[in-house]
C-alpha cells in the first residue's frame, strides 16, 4: 500500500494534536526521504518525544483515536525508540523516543539516509517541505549509529542504491510535498 494526500493530511493533523498537547511532534524517516526523492512512500512515521508510552496512548484515546501498541523495533541500545502506536486503518504509526526533542529523535536514526523531516506542517501539504538535517550528505550512506546489523546496512543500501540516482543531477534544499511539483 502506499500513502496518499488525506493520509498525509491525517499525518498532519495527528502531529498538530500532539503539539497542542504540548508534546513535541514531527514527520521524519522514511516517508519524508521517499518524498525527498520522488516516491509515494508506503507509511508514515510521526515521532514524538518527551512522553512515555503511557501518556502517549491517553491522548490517543483522548481524541477517539483507535490504536495498538507495538515495541521497540529492533532492541538497539542507542536507538532511544521506546515503541509506539500503529493508528487503526491507517498506514500511520506514531514512534515514541525517550528524549526531550524530536531532533534528538531523527539524530538517533540508524543511517543518515533516513535523516529526513517534514517541515511547514502548519502551512498544510501544498506549503510544507521536506528537507535533510543529518550530519552526513546523504549522497554517502553512513551509519549514525554503531550497532546496526548486517542486515540492516544491506537493507539501507539496496534503498540508497534504489534512490540516489534520483537527484545525482542535481539536489534540491527543500522538496515540496503538494503542490504542482511534490507528491501529493
Amino acid at each position: 500500500m502506499s500513502v496518499n494526500r488525506a493520509t498525509m493530511q491525517g499525518a498532519f493533523d495527528i502531529v498538530e494534536m500532539f503539539q497542542k498537547e504540548g508534546v513535541p511532534a514531527i514527520i521524519a524517516g522514511g516517508a519524508a526521504r521517499d518524498i525527498y526523492f520522488g516516491v509515494r512512500p508506503k507509511d508514515i512515521d510521526v515521532i514524538i518525544a518527551g512522553i512515555s508510552m503511557a501518556t502517549a496512548a491517553e491522548i490517543l484515546e483522548k481524541f477517539g483515536i483507535a490504536s495498538v501498541g507495538f515495541h521497540i523495533y529492533n532492541g538497539a541500545a542507542t536507538d532511544r525508540l521506546l515503541g509506539g502506536y500503529k493508528l487503526v486503518g491507517t498506514d500511520i504509526d506514531i514512534c515514541v523516543y525517550e528524549c526531550d526533542d524530536v531532533m534528538e529523535a531523527v539524530d538517533s536514526f540508524d543511517f543518515n539516509l533516513n535523516q529526513f523531516i517534514i517541515s511547514g506542517i502548519h502551512h498544510g501539504i501544498d506549503g510544507a517541505h521536506v528537507r535533510f538535517v543529518g550530519a552526513r550528505h546523504w549522497s554517502t550512506l553512513v551509519p549514525v549509529r554503531k550497532d546496526y546489523t548486517k542486515e540492516r546496512h544491506d537493507k539501507m543500501q539496496v534503498k540508497w542504491l534504489d534512490l540516489s540516482y534520483r537527484r545525482a543531477t542535481g539536489e534540491a534544499v527543500e522538496v515540496p510535498v503538494g503542490g504542482p511539483d511534490g507528491a501529493f
